[in-house]
């Protein structure tokens, strides 16, 4: 068993290295770079995590703690990779400055290595054996908390086409997505949870899994070709239709609460998807989007809830109230769109509503 799962683990960076390669001939360009990077990543971390299974170290100590920058590299690699595959434009040089915390951790080892070697000499396996934490470990589990981080924010920001997505021809291809994205965050927290706990079955564990799942995701490609060919177009399509991936929408329901809850817009009788969107500084088709993507519901309706929601609470301080009163300090123009709006989310008239609170009390 032990020949074996050495033997894996050995399978499983090769893997990634022949893996990272052919992506790079089959997409051309600084996509394929970035994707066979990624590859290259993982098989290195399996490189890693077999040299302490084996228990070699390499002579020259900065190499020992080669996984430190790696830990940097994966997540912004991946970023720029599917920003890649998911815009129709080229994605700005700019974003290379992901890529800056890996210099900055190669930088920093090369230092160390130096100025302050010492730092450098715990090996992996003299870590593991009880030691205490050295510099390199404290860079390893911030490298994971910073590689979590950025994938959840990835998630965030792609949260549109993963959980509100209204292009049923993607559905595939977001599973995929978020399949990637939640797969990598669990790696990263194991190997997190193990160098924190000095668990090395932990990191033995980790690369084993990744190396499985790659393999898996691989001949399930060639398996369902007919299936997956068509993620990609659909993805970029769900990726190029939405306008508020780049919007704060924290900070967008943030001000939208504000102006609903303490401005009461709502009772303005001209309030229109126009005129609210420009005072939330945003375009009318990101305000619809947001709304229905978001918030589950278009915007008359959003408007209705607020409107007879007060509606209701006035009925319940006063039962006897004029209905039609309030039909017009709440925003509704006229009796019967009062009514309809009512009816249509109480599934009653505001008259049965009414005396059911009066009845009541």
């Amino acid at each position: 068993m032990s020949e074996f799962f050495g033997s894996w683990l050995q399978f499983g960076a090769w893997y990634h290295f022949v893996l990272g390669i052919g992506v790079m001939v089959q997409e051309k360009g600084i996509r394929g770079v970035f994707l066979g990077i990624a590859a290259f990543s993982g098989g290195t971390l399996i490189i890693y995590a077999y040299r302490l299974y084996a228990g070699f170290e390499f002579d020259l100590p900065l190499l020992n703690h080669g996984y430190v920058p790696i830990l940097y590299l994966i997540p912004g690699s991946m970023q720029y990779s599917i920003e890649h595959f998911l815009s129709t434009e080229p994605v700005s040089m700019g974003q290379l400055k992901r890529l800056y915390p890996t210099f900055i951790m190669i930088v920093l080892l090369i230092l160390l290595q130096i100025f302050y070697p010492q730092s450098l000499q715990q090996s992996m396996k003299q870590s593991f054996t009880g030691l205490p934490y050295s510099i390199p470990e404290y860079l390893a589990q911030l490298g994971c908390l910073y590689y979590v981080t950025i994938l959840l924010s990835m998630i965030y920001q792609y949260r549109n086409i993963l959980y509100h997505n209204p292009n049923e021809e993607a559905k595939l291809g977001v599973r995929v997505l978020g399949m990637i994205l939640k797969g990598n965050i669990i790696f990263a927290s194991l190997i997190f949870i193990s160098s924190v706990f000095r668990l090395h079955s932990g990191l033995y564990f980790t690369a084993s899994l990744a190396t499985l799942m790659a393999v898996l995701a691989y001949v399930g490609t060639k398996i369902k070709n007919e299936l997956f060919k068509d993620i990609l177009p659909g993805l970029r399509q769900s990726y190029r239709t939405s306008r508020i991936l780049n919007l704060n929408l924290e900070k967008l329901q943030q001000d939208l609460d504000h102006l609903l809850k303490q401005e009461f817009v709502y009772r303005e009788e001209t309030i229109n998807l126009s005129n609210l969107s420009e005072r939330l500084g945003i375009k009318d088709y990101q305000l619809s989007e947001y709304t229905n993507a978001y918030l589950g519901m278009n915007f008359n309706r959003l408007v209705n809830e607020y409107r007879i929601a007060e509606v209701c609470k006035l009925i319940e301080e006063n039962p006897k109230v004029n209905l039609l009163s309030l039909a017009y300090k709440v925003g509704f123009n006229s009796k019967a769109n009062f009514n309809v709006a009512f009816k249509s989310l109480k599934k009653m008239s505001p008259s049965e509503y009414a005396k059911s609170i009066a009845k009541g009390q």
